[in-house]
């Protein structure tokens, strides 16, 4: 007689189908003799049975997440933060994200490496300037003075401060206050996207 461990092992295998006929036979005769085994064969065969679902069901899921990292949908999470940023509308952000992986809205930038996307901000930043400034990785954003308060929203990828060594990453805002002056220069990794607002005055 199958110690009961045995049986368990057996049961297991029997809800996984992969039982040879001698085996088959024990857990048959084994089921008979004890009927709280048939309840623990449900029990394996209805936990197998998820198991299986959610196998099915994972190729869609990472399709499904694979979808929405896409195109402008890979900044849904920072719309809220952009529309505040710039003073507009959820749908103008949604709009403004959706030309970021357009080659011909970037105009050239004041190094190399740099790009410029002037933005149409709410009437907040009035006399301000408001792009979103694209940088290669290792580009550098060259040295300069704030006349006013600085505030950059970094949508993707990462920044190091040249004069500090402070990194900033997506999702993070850095501010500078007026008369301060810095450089910064894109870390490894994908294009640096920042959504800056600040007018500028002379160079350092």
């Amino acid at each position: 007689m199958p110690e009961q461990d045995d049986i368990m092992g057996l049961l297991a295998e029997d809800a996984l189908g992969t039982l040879s006929p001698e085996e088959r036979s024990e857990v048959d005769a084994a089921l008979a003799r004890t009927p709280a085994l048939v309840a623990r064969l449900k029990e394996l065969e209805a936990s197998m049975a998820v198991v299986a679902a959610s196998q099915q069901a994972l190729p869609s899921v990472w399709e499904k997440l694979e979808a929405q990292l896409q195109g402008g949908r890979r900044f849904t999470h920072l719309l809220s933060a952009l529309a505040a940023h710039f003073d507009i509308s959820p749908a103008n952000a949604q709009s403004l994200v959706d030309r970021f992986d357009d080659a011909a809205a970037w105009g050239p930038g004041p190094g190399d490496g740099l790009q410029l996307m002037p933005v149409e901000a709410g009437p907040k930043w009035g006399g301000f300037m408001t792009v979103v400034v694209r940088l290669e990785p290792n580009a550098q954003l060259p040295t300069h003075r704030h006349a006013s308060r600085e505030q950059v929203l970094v949508l993707e990828g990462g920044y190091r401060d040249d004069q500090s060594g402070q990194q900033f990453w997506r999702g993070d805002l850095d501010v500078r206050e007026a008369g301060t002056s810095h450089s910064f220069t894109a870390v490894d990794g994908p294009a640096c996207l920042c959504a800056s607002v600040v007018q500028l005055g002379e160079d350092a």
